[in-house]
């Protein structure tokens, strides 16, 4: 039976490597992005965009330094969100400290421009030990419109940013203050959605 083994070895003529960009840019049409008009009750998450934010985290926390993204989508009936992307810079930073200048907040800006989206939630992770928001975290937010979401990561996200329920969520109020949610209000704020299931025959 050893003749047989060459069927068994024989490599396929596709590869294991998936692109990283898509394959073309369609048409729009009209555009989908509009500032809310009031704060959205709803922020669905597709598993993957999570499972995307939690490599970018990894590269940075192997580095022992912060990481800093935003979730972009659009808004749906006027009080929910959709998260279709996650945007980050690629900028150097290090242990407990971030610095975003004006020519990488613009560049992000026109990336959110190109891609029809506006920003939903914006984060950053912290190292062991540091807790949740501090009072520059606060003061710095990228947006300060009543409900905006702020998340902030501990342990750098290790091993993995996965629960959100394990995070510092919070929702700004007006007069530069915030709002932490409860494990509940997190819950029952971000719905994540599946983004590839089987379905087995009965």
């Amino acid at each position: 039976m050893k003749w047989f083994s060459w069927k068994r070895k024989k490599k396929t003529p596709y590869g294991d490597d998936y692109p990283d960009s898509i394959p073309y840019v369609g048409s729009k049409g009209g555009r989908r992005k509009f500032i809310p008009v009031k704060p959205p009750q709803k922020y669905y998450l597709p598993f993957s965009v999570l499972k995307s934010t939690n490599n970018v985290f990894k590269t940075y926390a192997n580095r022992r330094a912060e990481a800093y993204a935003w979730w972009a989508g659009y808004i749906v009936n006027g009080d929910m969100a959709q998260i279709c992307t996650v945007l980050y810079p690629n900028i150097k930073t290090r242990y407990g400290h971030i610095h975003l200048d004006r020519q990488i907040l613009g560049s992000m800006h026109r990336r959110l421009i190109d891609l029809d989206q506006i920003l939903l939630v914006e984060l950053h992770t912290h190292p062991p030990g540091a807790g949740g928001q501090n009072d520059v975290d606060a003061a710095n937010s990228t947006l300060f419109y009543e409900g905006f979401k702020a998340i902030v990561v501990p342990d750098f996200g290790l091993p993995n940013f996965y629960d959100l329920r394990r995070c510092h969520v919070y929702s700004y109020i007006g007069s530069s203050r915030w709002h932490e949610m409860d494990v509940y209000e997190i819950s029952n704020c971000f719905v994540i959605d599946k983004t590839c299931s089987e379905v087995k025959p009965k």
